[in-house]
This record gives structure tokens, sequence and C-alpha cells, in this order.
């Protein structure tokens, strides 16, 4: 047995076990030890076993494992309880809610079982956390524990705002305002909310559509092809003034989000609760239903603190805006002397058409400037030589017609092109064959985001270079090959000796490194 258990102490080291049903035991003695960090590993491990009539028998093991441990392992015994209520068919929520009701259960065992009930949910953990709010004997670290489980609960804003404590524990006040804004926000999620993509505003506002870095200028031509004229062009965002509405910009393709800008001083709490204020009317007017907000930050971070400062600030000027991460219609993106209200529910039909994906897939914003830059001839014969999900295929099907042929070496990948392609209502020529080998017959267009980075294993460079002087072979008397190259000095001199000419070339961001977008002419 003392083997058995170094074993398992040893495989608790690492991050990816689950305990075998040999072994469910054993972890049920380690969580109750006085080793802390050793029975967190534990609960992480048990958490994740399987099948449930095992768990059922550790769950009976832990419940008598209570009886013989001290306050500090009982407390630690429960908390596990508690991972294992939320498996479904186990008596583990019950087992909480007694240990919540024994007056002689130890105060932290008891105090483990009310954040569990918090974090298990439902009418019965509701109406037990109710019962203990009820006692006066409370400890404050009680107190501070069971307003903090109901909030999470939700429905029993009531029994928060009735919880007695001493005036001057800010903690208990803290968590209790917490609390109540949790609560609320859960309140009416049945409640439809969407945003009115077809509304018209009374002013003028700045909508800032944010693209990859070097589609820019693509970005800003959808724009005002759609009569959307463009007020600047920065960096890796194209701004408008306009009165909506938001649904025409889904004209364009190579956004990545759209957000209404506010101004703000600085980044705190007071100055973001401000901005958002004063945006009622704006989100009033293009939200049908409750109107749900929620923060984050274009630098990254949490920034806990400032959220619920900036949250109860919003609530107690204007109830009607809900803090509500979890349902949000609106994002609230907050910059040093900005943020964007970017909606969340806006119905987006752009890319209706991917409803099936593989790893390192083209994001089809890439997709659709590819397609914008190869442009349309009459009779085009389109090969994609690297076609994974087949976003390039269908972005170019979308300008015009197209004969479409495209080949990848991923059997998947085959798969959800031809479930993409009957998506978009397209048909195309699919084989599972090597792009250096492979012959798709003379074509006018070869369109492709090539295998980048960690997509492939070796030289891309020298894959790209074989390649790029096949795909001069094979392109008809002025076909166009658009593609995307990481080395763009190797490909170009591959280009040149096979007789191509380039006609386009921009620098694109592709999420942390850069490539260019290129448009050669044979």
């Amino acid at each position: 047995m003392t083997n058995d258990r170094d074993r398992v102490v040893a495989a608790l080291a690492q991050p990816s076990y689950t305990p075998g049903r040999r072994d469910l035991a054993i972890v049920a003695a380690v969580i109750a030890e006085a080793d802390e960090a050793l029975g967190t590993k534990a609960v992480k491990g048990l958490v994740r076993a399987e099948p449930e009539p095992a768990l059922a028998a550790v769950d009976a093991e832990l419940a008598r494992s209570l009886a013989r441990s001290d306050d500090a392992g009982a407390a630690r015994l429960v908390a596990s309880i508690g991972q294992l209520a939320r498996r479904p068919h186990l008596p583990s929520a019950a087992r909480l809610i007694t240990i919540a009701d024994d007056d002689a259960a130890a105060p932290r065992a008891r105090r483990a079982a009310v954040v569990a009930l918090g974090k298990v949910g439902g009418d019965e953990a509701r109406d037990a956390l109710r019962r203990f709010a009820a006692r006066a004997d409370l400890l404050p670290e009680q107190r501070r524990a069971v307003v903090e489980a109901l909030g999470k609960v939700g429905g029993a804003e009531d029994t928060i705002a009735g919880i007695a404590g001493a005036d001057d524990d800010p903690e208990l006040r803290r968590r209790r305002d917490r609390a109540l804004l949790m609560s609320e926000r859960d309140r009416g999620r049945e409640q439809a909310s969407t945003i009115r993509g077809d509304a018209v505003l009374a002013d003028e506002v700045i909508v800032v559509a944010r693209c990859r870095s070097g589609l820019e200028e693509l970005l800003g031509a959808e724009l005002e092809a759609a009569g959307i004229p463009v007020t600047e062009a920065r960096r890796a965002e194209v701004r408008v003034h306009t009165r909506g509405p938001l649904a025409a910009f889904h004209a364009a393709r190579t956004w990545l989000t759209i957000g209404i800008e506010r101004p703000i001083a600085e980044p705190s709490a007071e100055a973001i609760a401000a901005a958002v204020i004063e945006a009622q009317p704006l989100l009033t007017a293009l939200t049908d239903g409750a109107i749900r907000w929620r923060l984050d930050f274009a630098g990254g971070g949490h920034r806990r603190a400032v959220v619920w400062q900036a949250a109860q600030r919003v609530r107690a000027a204007a109830p009607a805006l809900i803090n509500d991460p979890t349902s949000t219609t609106w994002d609230v993106v907050v910059y040093e002397t900005s943020l964007e209200l970017r909606p969340r529910r806006l119905d987006d039909p752009r890319f209706a058409w991917r409803v099936a994906d593989v790893s390192a897939a083209s994001h089809p914003t890439i997709a659709a400037a590819l397609a914008r830059i190869a442009g349309v001839q009459d009779g085009d014969v389109v090969w994609d030589p690297f076609c994974g999900s087949g976003s390039e295929l269908i972005e170019r099907a979308r300008l015009g017609h197209a004969h479409l042929i495209g080949s990848d070496l991923d059997a998947r990948a085959l798969e959800a092109a031809r479930a993409n392609l009957a998506a978009a209502g397209l048909t195309a020529e699919l084989t599972l064959g090597d792009a250096l080998a492979f012959d798709p017959g003379p074509v006018s267009l070869i369109i492709s985001n090539p295998p980048l980075g960690r997509r492939i294993r070796g030289d891309a460079g020298a894959l790209l270079e074989r390649f790029v002087a096949r795909a001069a072979r094979l392109l008809v008397p002025g076909g166009r090959l658009v593609w995307i190259t990481p080395a763009v000095g190797r490909t170009e001199r591959a280009a040149r000796d096979a007789g191509l000419t380039l006609d386009h070339r921009r620098t694109v961001d592709l999420g942390g490194y850069d490539a260019h977008l290129e448009r050669w002419i044979r």
C-alpha cells in the first residue's frame, strides 16, 4: 500500500494525471492529509476521474474521513466534496447542505460547505444558504462567505441586503455590494437581448473598424464601396463618422471588430463608469431587450478591482445597464483615452459558411483579403494547393463565378472544406494530394495561404521556393498567383526566375508574425 501511495503521490505532480479506479481511494486519503498543496493536486485529479460509480465510492470515503479529521482537514475534505457536487448523480450536494445545517460541524468545515454551495448553485443550495444566513451567531468570516455564495447562486437579493454585520466590517460591505450586483445581473437572463443592426441614430458617432495590420487600405476600400465614407485610417484600424446602421458594415469582409468610440480621461473606474452611463441613450437605441455589458481591457489583464468599482458606479446611477460578463450584449473595451462599445449580439452573416474548421486554417478575413487582391477574370479556373478548410476558394467564388479546385495532404481538412463549400452553396473538385505533385491542369488563378511557421515541419522557405516555380508552369498567360509568404526574399527570387512579375505586395500581421500578401502575374 505504501508503494502504491508513493506512486500516486509522484503521479499527482503531473498536471494531466487522472487517477484510475484502483487509485481513487489513495487519492481520497491524500486529500484528508495535512499537506494542502498535495491535497489540491489530488482534488484536481479526482475531478477528472471516471467513471461515476467509482467517484461515488470516493465521495463516500471523503464523507467517512470527515469524522476523523481536524477542522483544517475537514475543510479540505468538504471543499473536495464540493468539487464532486458539480458532477451529476452523486449525493455530494446533499452532503454539503447537511454540513451547512449542522450546528455541531467544525467552523471551517461549515464555512467550506457554504462556499461550495455557492459554486454548486440551484434551488436547494439557495434555500440552505438562506437558512445559514438567518443565524444570529455567525462568525464574521461566515457572514462574508455566505454573502458571496448567495451572490453566486442568485435570486436572493433580499437575504443578501438583510444580512447583519458590524458597521466597521468593510470587507463584509464590499462582498455584500458585489453579491447584490452578481445576483441582480442573473435575473432576467431568459429575456432576449440583441443588437438592432438596422437602427439609424439621431446623432453621428465614431465607429472604429479594426483589422489585421496591413489590411487597412483594403478595409477602407470595402467600406467606401458600401457607401460608408472613411474618415481616417490608422495602423490596424479604419475610423468612420456615421449614424448607422451597424449592419451596413457587414458589406466589408476584412474587419475583425467594430466598436463605437467614446472618450475617457483615463482608464480609471470612475472615468469608465461615467462614459458607460453617458452612453446609456445610445445603448438603449441600439439594443432590444436588457442592456448587458462587460468590461475588457485592450492591454490585457483582468483588473478586477477596476471592473467591480466601475460596475457598482454604473449600477447606482443607471440600473438598467446590467454588468454581465457571462451573457453580455456589449463588450466595453478600454483603451488609455477611449473605450469602444463593441456589439456582441449583432447578427454577423459574413462567414455563415464557416461550419467546419481545422487547426491553423486561414482566418476568413485573411481569405477575404486574398480574394479581393486576386480579383475576377472571365472563365477563372482557381486552384488552392493548400486548401485547408476551403476559405480562399469560397471567398473567391463569392466575387464571381469560377471553377474551383482544391488539394491538401490532410483528409480532415478536405472534409471540412466539403462541409464549408456545401454551406456556401458551392461545389469544387477536392483531391487528397501534394501541392508539388498534384496536377490541376492549366489554371488562371492560384490562391492560397500556404502552411507557415509551426504549421509545417522542416524548411518552409524551401517548400515555397519549389512551389512557386511549379505554380509558374501551371498558370496560363496572364494568370495570377495570389498568396502569403513568410520568406519573401527566397520566394521572390524563385518567382522572378520562373518568369513571374510582381504586381502587388503588402505586409500583413498574421497574429504575432509578419508575412507578405502578394500577387504575381505570369
